[in-house]
């Protein structure tokens, strides 16, 4: 069935390519934005009338909030909106997709990386797989990114089903391409991401490639991102994934330093 929901707040704004990705990181985590910017707010007030280093301190605190606020929106334009080419745009060229026939996009509930992959992606068969479970997945800012997020407005025919993560609803052997975009760090069970790369090696045909894109949990994310940096995994923990599933990779690069990309393969037997 094509895809249908009703529609919701900023819909342009979120659909947008040139700037989707900064908006959503504003959207959907605003009470972090609003919580930093009061306190940074308070505390360089506060500053004018604390004595001697008190006041400092305060201009310190006020500064890194405010600082914070700035890195992680100049952070998400650079590594989401920022060029020509997107993290989706590169995946689809490293992962051949213009040759794959049938495509399976696992999310969330986030749509900005299907809205960047379907231009590339002219012909066959198109599947997005929702594995949201709102008892595991208790993320403010997932759910907020739900309620939030506008329909997806597209010409050709696509299909949307609703999976888990230990059991997608795909047949064996069947797709050319899984691709995830940034939807695997919601899965915090490690049980849970085994389960679904299980299901990754399932379902892929002999051939068929994995593409993934991930933030790190690393210096670089940490000084952009700040604590929001500790909701990512290592780039071992995925590479891990990959490997216990039985799947090779052939490809791995950072995009713009914050992102990780891979391609995987399921190999022939």
């Amino acid at each position: 069935m094509t895809i249908k929901s009703e529609m919701r707040f900023f819909p342009s704004l979120l659909s947008n390519r040139h700037y989707s990705g900064t908006v959503a990181t504003l959207l959907y985590n605003w009470p972090i934005f609003a919580g930093l910017l009061f306190f940074g707010i308070v505390a360089l007030t506060v500053s004018y009338l604390a004595p001697g280093p008190w006041g400092w301190l305060f201009v310190a605190s006020g500064a890194g909030a405010l600082g914070l606020i700035a890195s992680i929106l100049t952070a998400s334009f650079f590594v989401y909106d920022w060029g020509r080419q997107h993290e989706y745009d590169r995946l689809a060229q490293l992962g051949k997709l213009t040759q794959a026939n049938v495509v399976i996009d696992i999310s969330c509930g986030k749509l900005r990386g299907t809205r960047g992959l379907l231009p590339n992606f002219q012909g066959g068969h198109y599947f997005l797989i929702d594995i949201y479970d709102a008892q595991k997945m208790t993320d403010a800012a997932l759910r907020r990114a739900r309620e939030l997020e506008p329909p997806l407005q597209t010409e050709r025919r696509i299909y949307q089903r609703p999976g888990k993560a230990t059991n997608l609803p795909l047949p064996h052997n069947w797709a050319d391409v899984i691709y995830c975009n940034f939807s695997l760090h919601e899965l915090q069970d490690a049980a849970d991401r085994e389960a679904l790369f299980g299901e990754f090696a399932r379902v892929l045909k002999p051939g068929g490639r994995l593409l993934i894109a991930e933030h790190g949990r690393d210096w670089l994310n940490f000084a952009a991102f700040g604590p929001g940096a500790f909701s990512f995994f290592s780039p071992a923990t995925w590479q891990k994934h990959i490997h216990k599933a039985g799947l090779a990779i052939q490809h791995h690069e950072r995009w713009r330093g914050l992102v990780h990309l891979w391609v995987a393969e399921r190999q022939p037997h």
